[in-house]
């Protein structure tokens, strides 16, 4: 019955399906690879889609509206607003940062003041429950609000206590467990507090420079028209518009970030698996050698062979790449639910077939780069040789046809990571680091098989160690395998490492020595003289800096107006919205002038700038090129004079942009400061500026510290969690590698046994190879990823010191010892429980 099956299908189509009646023994770990690395790609690309599609179902409850209207400092107009309103419903949001009183604390909050109208869409839960309105009304002279849940825990009330938000003391009514329009905003300087909007008025803290964002929510079908009009109406009112398609863009580009880190870690992953793909189909043409050889003693052509082991590679890759696809797609129905509480949308699970549609492509490219130098080689080899194999294996490079066939799979590789990727610059320079990473660990693998070619020659009279170097660099030894697998997972760990230890060490041991105890904003310009007072009664405390500051957007760089798609992405933000702007008479104290000169500290004439000199190459502009900024609806263009290099890790007081003094004259300004003092006069300080200035907000740079901290240690253990996963695959590789290599350990063991070495002396030989080489390949591990960090934090973290952290190298070398002493040693035991006899007499 079966003969009959493949009675009509072409020869090698034949042949490999019989063959394949066999099993998939010696093709576990091929599966495992591909199906781990398609899974990782697969999930990152569901997981996103689910994500994006609970976005646009929630868009408008998430933007509040179907257009949203911001203005920095003051409301719309009542002209402006009844424009928007004969357009459909509006509500008017306002928020800004305050500090919240209450049970003998204080802490940093974000004061949301809302409408009657508000929310325009979806619903705002309490608990107790009780309509909005009814939380915030006034009653009996009494405020009520809304706060975040956080709030409480923090100040030690509860539902019922009373809060101090600037001159007005207000009544907590309800926990607001749900805001719809929470993922508006990645981050908040704090709990979220919600008053009516009057209310906000009567805390005082509403003053002509006090930054405070507007909020304009339109409910409309005639979107478009309501941005024409607005733009067409007052072309310089300085605001930002934002529809449907942006309705939560700083959580969009985390989500496309962490799903690009994702798929790169995914094909990471898969390149790893590579290596495995490659040593599964070596052994299994291992396995094959009397069969290859038998077919080519038959007449059976080269070409004929290697498309009946290519249709099987290629069947068993495609079940691979199936489990992959499978697990993957699996991913966002098993996540939802964990997702639910930590995500500000409900992610919409289901099929989604481009992402695996993009998995099942870089798995098959992937199986077919590797599958390929090994299958290529029984081509021109002789029957003699393949019977040869056990003492001799097949080598050489591929034959003409089959490189080049690898060298265009690879380039298509390339090309796919390149065009499917968010950031294609990224998926670039990832495929440029791929390519020079591979190579880095081949030439170490050929590094470590030379010294041990020659230090076997000098380890005469130690049979043991002799034996064990010659393993390192006899032909088909595992070596490069084990290198570039394990190495290229244990160095993106040591780099992490690296990373993490020299920030937390900066953060930790030098800028407390440097950085100021406070910031304290929002001053108003008559409460500078009141604020150096508090200050000074204050033993133990002392101002650091001061400057004014007012926030402003960016409309015009050369005359030309702000195409975001030309910012180096690594600036964008300074384009995204407004920005902090001071000015100054004089060269900033803690910054370097390295382009330009400063101006008069008399100057009159055309506004100047100072910019950032990172800022600006970001921006393409340069001394001599203006800079337009709208503030509070008026267009003021600068020309820059000078480029500073800003020590941003100094925590000191720094802004990108700084204008002449006359350029903002006349504009509402207010004041910050950065302050030093000590445990004692830190508290008294911030209860001093509490009662005086009830409208001026304290933040902590320690607090600041420990949350960068807490960022830090949660991104390091992310990344490595995810980094897990190109270990695994390196540590399948291992397996693979040891499989691979296992007929020859039975062949090498017999030998030796009949030549008079005990089982001792053989598994102490075999244990010394791979301690050598899990050494040796933690070693170059720590070597690679120790330039990799040091690159990272002088190249791209410019501000911080690098130290070279020991602890890590040894902790990794040892690692590396361990699992390949682990995995040659379950690779030898098997080896060594193989009698002798048997193979004796098959020879």
């Amino acid at each position: 019955m079966a003969a009959a099956r493949f009675a009509n299908l072409p020869v090698a189509w034949r042949f490999a399906l019989r063959e394949l009646r066999g099993g998939l023994s010696g093709f576990r770990i091929f599966l495992a690879c591909l199906a781990l690395g398609v899974a990782a790609i697969a999930a990152a690309g569901s997981t996103n889609e689910a994500v994006q599609r609970g976005l646009e179902a929630d868009a408008r409850v998430i933007l509040g509206g179907d257009l949203e209207v911001e203005l920095t400092y003051r409301p719309p107009t009542p002209d402006q607003m009844a424009l928007m309103d004969s357009f459909g419903r509006t509500s008017l949001t306002s928020e800004l940062r305050t500090m919240a009183r209450g049970g003998g604390d204080s802490t940093l909050v974000q004061m949301k003041g809302v409408d009657d109208a508000y929310p325009l869409y979806g619903a705002v839960e309490l608990d107790p429950a009780m309509p909005l309105s009814e939380a915030l009304a006034q009653r009996d002279g009494t405020w009520g609000t809304a706060v975040d849940p956080a709030l409480l825990a923090r100040l030690g009330i509860d539902v019922g206590d009373t809060i101090r938000l600037g001159d007005l003391d207000v009544e907590v009514r309800a926990a607001l467990i749900v805001q719809p329009d929470r993922a508006n905003r990645v981050f908040s300087f704090g709990p979220t507090v919600l008053l009516a909007n009057p209310a906000v008025e009567a805390t005082g803290l509403v003053q002509p420079g006090t930054l405070i964002e507007y909020e304009t929510r339109v409910a409309t079908d005639r979107v478009e028209d309501l941005r024409a009009a607005l733009t067409r109406e007052y072309p310089d009112a300085g605001w930002q518009l934002r529809g449907l398609d942006r309705a939560a863009p700083g959580f969009e580009r985390f989500l496309g970030n962490i799903t690009l880190f994702l798929t790169l870690v995914g094909l990471t992953a898969l390149l790893v698996g590579g290596i495995g793909v490659a040593n599964a189909v070596k052994a299994f043409l291992d396995s094959r050698v009397n069969t290859i050889a038998t077919l080519k003693c038959l007449g059976a052509s080269s070409r004929r062979i290697f498309h009946i082991y290519l249709i099987q590679i290629t069947l068993i890759a495609a079940l691979g790449i199936g489990l992959g696809l499978v697990l993957g797609a699996l991913v966002p129905f098993a996540a939802s639910g964990a997702l639910k509480g930590l995500l500000p949308v409900e992610a919409k699970a289901a099929l989604y077939p481009w992402p695996l549609v993009k998995a099942a492509g870089f798995g098959v490219l992937t199986a077919l780069v590797f599958a390929l130098w090994p299958l290529s080689r029984t081509r021109a080899i002789r029957a003699a040789a393949l019977f040869r194999s056990v003492v001799a294996a097949p080598g050489g490079m591929p034959h003409g046809r089959d490189l080049l066939s690898i060298l265009v799979l690879a380039g298509l590789l390339a090309a796919l990571t390149i065009a499917t990727a968010d950031n294609p610059v990224l998926a670039a320079w990832f495929v440029v680091g791929s390519v020079v990473s591979l190579a880095l660990f081949r030439g170490a693998a050929w590094v470590v098989k030379a010294l041990a070619a020659r230090q076997s020659t000098a380890a005469r009279g130690r049979p043991g160690l002799r034996l064990a170097l010659a393993n390192l660099h006899r032909p088909g030894a595992p070596t490069a395998s084990v290198v570039l697998s394990l190495g290229l997972g244990l160095t993106v760990l040591v780099a992490v490492a690296q990373i993490e230890g020299n920030l937390s060490r900066t953060i930790n041991e030098n800028l407390p020595d440097q950085a100021p105890t406070f910031f304290f904003i929002d001053i108003q310009p008559d409460q500078v003289e009141t604020f150096e007072t508090t200050v000074a009664e204050v033993e133990g405390a002392s101002i650091v800096q001061m400057a004014d500051m007012i926030r402003g957007n960016i409309t015009h760089l050369k005359g030309d107006p702000v195409v975001i798609e030309n910012v180096d992405p690594e600036v964008r933000w300074t384009v995204r919205g407004d920005r902090g702007l001071s000015s100054a008479a004089e060269p900033p104290s803690n910054a370097e002038i390295v382009a330009g000169e400063w101006w008069p500290a008399d100057w009159q004439g055309t506004p100047q700038i100072s910019l950032a000199q990172n800022i600006a190459e970001g921006l393409g502009v340069g001394v001599g090129d203006t800079v337009t900024v709208n503030v509070l609806g008026r267009a003021i263009t600068g020309e820059i004079a000078n480029l500073r290099n800003v020590n941003w890790g100094s925590l000191s007081m720094n802004f990108s942009f700084l204008f002449s003094p006359n350029t903002l004259a006349g504009a509402p300004r207010t004041w910050i400061a950065t302050v030093q003092a000590d445990g004692a006069a830190a508290d008294q300080l911030e209860r001093l500026m509490a009662d005086r200035l009830s409208n001026v907000s304290a933040l902590r740079v320690k607090d600041a510290l420990d949350a960068v901290n807490q960022v830090i240690a949660a991104a390091g253990n992310a990344v490595r969690a995810v980094a897990a996963v190109t270990l695994l695959a390196g540590a399948l590789v291992l397996a693979g590698a040891i499989a691979a290599g296992h007929r020859r350990r039975v062949y090498d063991s017999v030998v030796l046994k009949v030549l008079g070495a005990t089982r001792r002396d053989v598994l102490r030989a075999f244990l010394v190879e791979y301690g050598i080489l899990g050494a040796a390949t933690g070693v170059i591990a720590v070597a690679i990823g120790s330039v990799v960090g040091w690159a990272v934090m002088t190249f791209v973290m410019r501000e911080v010191t690098w130290t070279w952290l020991p602890w890590i190298a040894a902790g990794t070398v040892l690692a590396c010892v361990v699992v390949t002493l682990g995995a040659g040693f379950a690779g030898t035991w098997r080896a060594m429980g193989v009698k002798a006899a048997p193979l004796l007499r098959n020879e």
